[in-house]
This record gives C-alpha cells, structure tokens and sequence, in this order.
C-alpha cells in the first residue's frame, strides 16, 4: 500500500549521482554555445575556424591533440571532438602512432582548397595581425608583405601543390615601440603557428623613396589591412 502523502514528504530527497561522462557532456554544450564568429558565421564557433587555420594554411604539417589544445587555449577534449568531426567530413586526416594520433590536411580532398581560402580570409595572418596590431598606440598604417600578401592577392590560393609559405611579414606604420610591435608579433606567431616578423617605420619613412628596405617592399606585393 502507498504512504500518505505526510510520509511521502517526510522521506529523505534521493541524490542522482551525474553520469560518468557529465564532463564530457558539459564540455560538448559549451562548444556549441561557443557564437559564431562575426566574420565568418557560416562556421560552427570561432573555435573551429581557428582549428582549421592552424591546419589547413601554411606548411603542411602533422599535429598532436595536445599541440592544438595549447595553441587554441581550449581542453584536449574539445579538440578531439572537432578534429573527429572534421576527419569524418573528409576535411582532416588522422594517423595513429605509438605515441598517439597525429592530425593534418587532407589535400586531396575536393574540399580542401576552396575550404582553405575561407579560413585564410577569416582566421589567416590579415585577421591575426589586425586584432593584435591594430590597437598598438601611435599605429597609422598596417600591412603584409611578402608571400602571404601575394597570396591574398591571388584568387587561386591555395591550390594543390601551391607553395605554402611559412613567416608572416608585417609593416606597422606610425610612432609604435618596436617591443610594442615584437610583442604582438609573438602573440599573431603563437595563435597561427608560424613566425611572424614585423618591421616598424615612422610615416615619414614610409612617405619618402629613399629606403632601400621599403623600395623593395613596394616592389612586390602589399596588402594595405584597414584599421578598426
């Protein structure tokens, strides 16, 4: 027979133990809670892009999970959940070593080029180098140089079997300190995982032909990144 109603509330509130794999869980919601980037919303989180960028541009290279957990500042769950999404997609390839599973592009999917581009115009060096630079003191000009620059220049990069490029050249124009500018250098070459240089000059400087430096970035390709 039922208690009453009295006994029913006189009875102890039973404790449900979480699952085992609640952190899991709570992890996976707040990646999906992660917005979308604003510069590329098509994409699952910003997370993600920048997971892509690492991979997909530059040298073509492998990777631990840990490696990318640390450049991404996230979990190491986190990141195993993505790459496994993306190497389903056919985007990423695993490779299991004694030492653990190893990540990379996957070039010869049909996926990879035009893929590569997006991430390029929406996590590549030009986004990096504008959120670490652009609030330097005294900037008046921000540029790339070099490869990358002639690579945003070029519709078709990357492309199977385009050369990737490795440092990130920066001209920072204006009255910023030269350890203001090394220091976010460091910060752009730790988010993309590769070298970045920047090269500090006065307005002046830039304005005048005299510098046989600048002439010879004039000679190639520049890419003019446009302040907040």
């Amino acid at each position: 027979m039922l208690g009453s109603a009295a006994e029913f509330r006189r009875r102890p509130a039973r404790r449900v133990r979480p699952p085992v794999d609640s952190h899991l869980a709570q992890v996976f919601m707040r990646d999906l809670r992660t917005p979308a980037p604003p510069q590329l919303p098509i994409f699952r989180s910003r997370r993600q892009g920048e997971l892509l960028a690492r991979l997909l541009l530059g040298p073509e290279r492998e990777m631990t999970m840990l490696d990318l957990a640390v450049m991404l500042r996230t979990d190491l769950g986190t990141v195993a959940g993505e790459v496994e999404r993306l190497a389903r997609a056919g985007i990423l390839r695993l490779r299991r070593t004694p030492a653990g599973r190893l990540v990379a592009r996957d070039t010869s999917s049909p996926m990879f080029a035009p893929l590569a581009r997006l991430v390029m115009l929406g996590f590549g060096p030009s986004a990096v180098v504008t959120e670490h630079f652009a609030p330097l003191p005294g900037i008046a000009e921000l540029h790339l140089f070099g490869a990358w620059a002639g690579h945003y220049a070029d519709d078709g990069y990357p492309s199977r079997g385009s050369e990737p490029s490795g440092e990130v050249e920066v001209l920072v124009v204006g009255d910023v300190s030269r350890e203001a500018a090394f220091v976010a250098a460091q910060e752009c070459a730790a988010r993309l995982g590769l070298p970045v240089h920047a090269v500090v000059r006065s307005r002046a400087r830039w304005r005048e032909d005299d510098d046989p430096f600048l002439r010879e970035i004039r000679s190639g390709h520049v890419l003019r990144i446009p302040l907040p």
